[in-house]
């Protein structure tokens, strides 16, 4: 049996950019832990928004309990594109973020979308539909991860309005974008 090489080099690049997620995750977390006590306690808003971003995942996986892997050319070609571009705007916006809790990240990746992790995850969510679930089933878990995006975006946002009221307003004002270009 003939291996396609483009679906071997979506699956690889699909789990080398979850891997060099999780290993920025840690780096960049690993001082602050040693150094800060976490930020003010979550809201129910937040929670509630965690909760849908934590539900879109389990949901984009589902159909493919009862399904094999059987991605099509465009879809290995749109993992390729979409999981290398996530891992590297994570990254970026975690070397953009400040060493302190205690100051309002505006460079970087931050000077572009207000909330640029949030984005990358969508799009390793939309790399992971696009590997394990039909084309369908994947509108139900972008909306729900959007929908808990919204609260806890609104959340972190009333937050951060309330601990730099002027410098978060200009920021608002300078970056319109909260995570989705050109939409949102």
């Amino acid at each position: 049996m003939k291996t396609d090489p483009l679906r071997v080099a979506a699956f690889l690049g699909y789990l080398i950019s979850w891997l060099a997620v999780a290993i920025t995750a840690l780096v960049s977390a690993a001082p602050r832990l040693r150094t800060e006590p976490s930020p003010a306690s979550m809201t129910l808003q937040a929670l509630l928004g965690m909760m849908a971003q934590a539900c879109a995942l389990v949901a984009i996986v589902l159909p493919a309990k009862d399904e094999p892997l059987r991605p099509v050319q465009a879809e290995l070609a749109g993992v390729l594109l979409l999981a290398p571009l996530a891992a590297w705007l994570y990254a970026w916006a975690q070397r953009s973020a400040p060493a302190s809790h205690d100051a309002l990240a505006t460079q970087g990746a931050y000077a572009r979308l207000r909330h640029p992790i949030y984005l990358a995850f969508l799009l390793l969510l939309i790399a992971t539909g696009l590997l394990v679930s039909s084309r369908l089933w994947m509108i139900l878990p972008v909306l729900l991860y959007v929908a808990g995006t919204e609260l806890r975006v609104s959340s972190e946002e009333a937050d951060l309005a309330q601990r730099f009221p002027q410098p978060f307003a200009e920021y608002q004002r300078r970056t319109r974008w909260r995570y989705l270009p050109g939409l949102r």
